[in-house]
Parts: structure tokens; C-alpha cells; sequence
């Protein structure tokens, strides 16, 4: 494997992980657009569910594979971009964990049942009204910060693409050039 190009396996989680990121932000907006009881408000909502525990499962196999491995060498750059994106993938990695957590413990809270696949997860919680009420608060807070950190990773691989010309998208492809 090239120091300057993520492994192939690395590199297709992530873009898996955008995609269903997407896909749960999208379902969740579309969601929106529909009136309480209709099919594809529950639809869009079941989306959104199984989106987020892919996101999950993903997240494992994503977190196997950057222990298992070698990530490039960083590429030069002044120490405050080193930090910025030190931080955003900290910020990302942390919310492709907790809106997960957080959305099954909004269900578990109301006393109702998770299953993934039909799979049923066990009941990690007993019902609780204000555990549901702030774990929807974080969850609703979250899914709208990911937006901008999403946004700022996004532009930030751009700048460096496009106007730096460090090749750094490059490294992120899953095919090596």
C-alpha cells in the first residue's frame, strides 16, 4: 500500500458512510414534508432508523479497519489546518456514534422496541419520559450540527484539492491511482 493513499477497504467505508449519512439526513428532511399518519412519513421515518443503524454497524468495521490499517502520512501543512481537521473527524467519528445511540435511546425511552433487520435489540432502559424528551434534544441538536461539520470536511478536502493542489482527495479514493 502507497503512505500517501488510504487502503481501498478504508477508503470505501468512508464513502459508505457518506452515503448513508445522506441518506438519514435526507429521509429525515423528507420525512418533514409529510403529515403525521401518512405511509411515507413512516416510511421516510424507518429509512432514517435503518440509515442510522447502518451508520453504526458501519462505524465498527470502519473503526476495524483504521486500527488494522496504516493511515498516510499527513501531508505538510501549517499546524492550525493539522488541528482543524484533527478536530472535525474527532466531531464525526463522535456523532457517527452518539446519533445512533441516541436515536435507539429515544425509542427505548418511550418504552418502545428497536429492531434492526428484524432483529429485536434488547431493552437496555426502562421507560422514561424526560430521558426520551433530552435524548431527542441531543439527537435533534447533533443530526442539525452534523450538517455544518459534514459541510466543513466537504469544503476543507475541496480547498485542498482545488486550490492548495495537494492531491489530498486523492488519498480517499478506494481505487489506487
Amino acid at each position: 500500500m502507497s503512505t500517501q493513499h488510504y487502503h481501498s477497504i478504508s477508503a470505501a467505508l468512508h464513502w459508505i458512510m457518506f452515503i448513508l449519512i445522506a441518506t438519514a439526513l435526507a429521509a429525515i428532511e423528507i420525512k418533514g414534508e409529510f403529515p403525521k399518519g401518512n405511509d411515507m412519513r413512516a416510511t421516510m421515518q424507518t429509512v432514517h432508523i435503518l440509515a442510522g443503524q447502518l451508520v453504526f454497524l458501519f462505524l465498527l468495521v470502519r473503526l476495524a479497519a483504521r486500527i488494522s490499517f496504516k493511515v498516510p502520512a499527513a501531508l505538510p501543512m501549517p499546524k492550525w489546518q493539522t488541528g482543524l481537521a484533527h478536530l472535525v473527524h474527532a466531531l464525526l467519528y463522535v456523532m457517527m456514534l452518539a446519533l445512533p445511540l441516541s436515536g435507539i435511546l429515544i425509542y427505548q425511552a418511550a418504552g418502545k422496541d428497536v429492531s434492526f433487520f428484524g432483529m429485536l435489540l434488547p431493552q437496555l432502559i426502562s421507560p422514561d419520559k424526560d430521558l426520551k424528551h433530552n435524548a431527542h434534544e441531543i439527537h435533534e441538536l447533533m443530526g442539525n450540527a452534523i450538517y455544518f461539520v459534514v459541510g466543513a470536511h466537504i469544503l476543507a478536502a475541496l480547498w485542498h484539492q482545488l486550490i492548495v493542489k495537494d492531491g489530498i482527495m486523492l488519498r480517499m479514493l478506494p481505487w489506487k491511482k
